[in-house]
């Protein structure tokens, strides 16, 4: 059986499902029943585990408060993607972050590093619970609306040392920089200057709105990172956040 595309989608941990029942979590359950206002007796949707494996489940009613759903296919993962882009970025204001987690999950990003640098606009490295929750609610919601089957990751906030700590040490590493000369555009040309090889995991480093120091410029290059430029005009940074990552799975998820 095909995989359905119309349906709803929902990601859900694998603990709510029990062999071919599904119990779903009260905020999906008032999501199924009083936003979507789907019929909770018949209506199907698409589960997926975040493991790459789907199910289509048939709702199946009421257990007291919580609504269930019974299993009627389950669907193998799909193939991988050959990407994995990281997206390393400045904290900055609520509503730019919401924005830069949605299009980036849109874009295909499979793990934001949100850092505090020079110029960050906001400096807190232990925010409250419920702010990480928010976002992981917004990631969960822009992968379910952009068809994907695994969930991005997101990590903590830190200091801009200690993300380039964190980072893989494989793979290829950009640093975007309005300094940069405009010549070093991405583009298929740049990147086969800098890599011989196909590139199966990327890392970007997007900065604040006052753009990174000179200083942090030469630490990330102390890391492995080349610099970039997004052109000649200057971007607000959430567009640079959006331009880096639609330019990179452009130019290299279709690679040979």
């Amino acid at each position: 059986m095909t995989r359905p595309s119309s349906l709803n989608r929902f990601f859900i941990d694998p603990s709510t499902i029990s062999g071919e029942r599904v119990t779903f979590p009260p905020d999906l359950t008032w999501q199924i029943d009083r936003v979507l206002r789907l019929d909770v007796q018949s209506d199907q949707v698409l589960v997926l585990d975040n493991s790459g494996k789907s199910y289509l489940v048939q709702l199946s009613g009421w257990q007291g408060k919580t609504l269930t759903g019974r299993i009627l296919e389950s669907f193998l993962p799909e193939q991988e993607d050959s990407l994995e882009l990281e997206l390393a970025f400045s904290l900055t204001k609520r509503e730019k972050l919401s924005w830069i987690l949605q299009k980036g999950t849109e874009l295909g990003v499979t793990r934001f590093r949100p850092f505090v640098a020079e110029r960050s606009l906001d400096r807190t490295l232990q925010p409250e619970p419920s702010r990480m929750l928010r976002w992981r609610s917004i990631i969960r919601e822009a992968a379910e609306q952009s068809r994907r089957e695994r969930l991005p990751d997101i990590e903590a906030p830190s200091s801009f040392a200690e993300m380039l700590k964190a980072l893989p040490q494989d793979g290829l590493k950009l640093i975007a920089w309005e300094d940069t000369n405009p010549k070093q555009q991405l583009s298929a040309g740049f990147l086969a200057q800098i890599s011989a090889e196909p590139v199966r995991l990327v890392s970007v480093l997007i900065g604040p709105e006052g753009g990174f120091s000179p200083e942090e410029v030469d630490l990330a290059e102390s890391f492995g990172f080349i610099q970039f430029s997004l052109g000649r005009r200057t971007l607000r940074m959430e567009t640079a956040c959006l331009a880096a990552c639609a330019l990179l799975t452009n130019l290299l998820e279709n690679q040979a």
